[in-house]
């Protein structure tokens, strides 16, 4: 699927959501926040509240905290016990990744802590060591079951200690933050000593955001002929434990007619007409930026052979040459009409490439074809040649290749992309530049450093 992405609104697995309350025979979703409840004594009770759960030492799932949306089963804990001694714990309880178990001597039955956060076992699944047949759930890190409430107390007097020591719990600024000093102004969650958050300027609208913020709306929009207002801040609803991305340079390579609306980011066959000698050039030292022309200053190019096909204009066609380009756009803007806003200032507003559609009526395009400008010459690439005069074919083909061949030389080379390449970035594998040194941090929900340029990163713990 793919969005034009100006902002986010999350579901994450924190306690900021209230839990959901589903029947014990509803199978609960990875990464939701759920109603659950857990049976023990009144001492332990108190120990809980105080300090929180402990991993068991085993049990019919191995090690964690058992827990079970059905009440009726937390009412039987502790088994045995007499009943005045009986307490059930509310709870809400971030199941992550769940692994189902619902029959006896499951491959998984001791083992799915290592690749799941929760085992759940379905109500009436004819385990033998869950004679009951209710439904039952295992937590392996305690961290993701907190008390609530006080679901059943033995009596008035016990139930109303058991809230006392909840609300005290509840209302220590150092509960569960890890020795917490301060909260965000952005995100308004407990800031840790030693983790300050992250804060940047949105790169669409330029406010303040910080990467934890649970919900950022662009104030910018933009519109097309075939979308009319748009706005670029629609609301969608995503649970977000990590992320996968495509960059324009790993972009896979669209062919597009001419008619058609290229799209942010996408990487597309044009075409270049030049002169011999301007083509041995490009090819060997990469494009420059014209010092002008109807979108100012950029490389000219089009998806429409026959527009390249026209250059240098008054030119012997003996001594025309059409390139066959790879182009990464980057922000498109559209410009079609004569005098528009943006015909001279796109490049300063934000945007990589002005694209004019085909006959879109501007005068200083009287032949109605496709023509797009890239500013920046190192997103445009020669990678063949589509004309050429007999004789020069080969050598003209031969210069390409030994282009890219050699990745140091121009033709959109890495060697000279606004710095010295200094080495590549051990988590994202990207160049980095001396100048531009990738940050790098730990992942706020599985601690596992991530560079922020890499393409993909699933938080192990959602």
């Amino acid at each position: 699927m793919s969005v034009q992405f100006s902002g986010w609104e999350v579901v994450d697995d924190g306690a900021s959501f209230p839990g959901v309350t589903l029947g014990p025979s509803q199978k609960p979703q990875n990464r939701g926040v759920y109603a659950m409840f857990h049976g023990t004594s009144v001492a332990s009770a108190r120990q809980i509240i105080a300090n929180g759960f402990k991993q068991s030492s085993g049990g019919m799932l191995g090690k964690g905290v058992y827990v079970s949306r059905d009440k009726r089963k937390a009412a039987n804990y502790p088994l045995k016990s007499n009943p005045s001694d009986r307490v059930i714990l509310e709870l809400r309880v971030r199941v992550g990744r769940v692994k189902r178990i619902d029959r006896d001597f499951h491959t998984w039955q001791f083992t799915w802590s290592s690749k799941y956060n929760t085992a759940w076992v379905p109500p009436k699944c004819g385990m033998k060591s869950v004679p009951s047949g209710l439904e039952e759930d295992c937590v392996f890190d305690p961290q993701r079951v907190k008390v609530v409430g006080i679901a059943k107390a033995p009596n008035t007097a016990i139930e109303k200690e058991l809230q006392q020591l909840l609300a005290k719990g509840s209302n220590s600024p150092s509960e569960g933050a890890g020795g917490a000093t301060d909260v965000c102004s952005l995100c308004k969650r407990v800031t840790q000593q030693g983790a300050p958050h992250v804060k940047e300027e949105c790169w669409k609208c330029g406010k303040n955001i910080c990467i934890l913020m649970s919900k950022h709306f662009c104030s910018a929009r933009t519109s097309s002929a075939l979308r009319p207002s748009i706005w670029y801040c629609s609301r969608m609803s995503l649970q977000f434990f990590g992320w996968e991305v495509t960059y324009d340079d790993d972009s896979p390579l669209v062919e597009l007619k001419a008619t058609q609306e290229p799209q942010d980011r996408g990487v597309y066959t044009m075409y270049h007409g030049t002169s011999v000698a301007n083509a041995r050039h490009i090819i060997t030292n990469g494009f420059q930026q014209s010092s002008g022309g109807m979108l100012g200053k950029g490389v000219y190019v089009s998806r429409d052979k026959k527009k390249a096909d026209r250059y240098p204009i008054g030119s012997n066609p003996s001594d025309r040459v059409v390139l066959e380009l790879h182009v990464r756009l980057g922000r498109v803007k559209r410009i079609d009409t004569d005098n528009h806003p943006m015909q001279y200032t796109w490049s300063t507003q934000g945007y990589d490439t002005a694209w004019v559609p085909p006959n879109c009526g501007m005068k200083a395009v009287p032949s109605g074809l496709e023509e797009d400008c890239v500013f920046d010459p190192k997103r445009v690439k020669v990678v063949g040649i589509a004309k050429a005069p007999d004789t020069l074919l080969a050598e003209l083909k031969q210069l390409v290749t030994n282009s890219l061949g050699n990745p140091s030389r121009g033709n959109g080379g890495a060697a000279s992309h606004g710095g010295v390449v200094a080495d590549v970035c051990s988590l994202c594998n990207r160049k980095q530049l001396q100048s531009a040194q990738h940050i790098k941090q730990p992942c706020w929900g599985c601690g596992q450093n991530i560079c922020t340029l890499m393409t993909k990163h699933v938080c192990v713990k959602a």
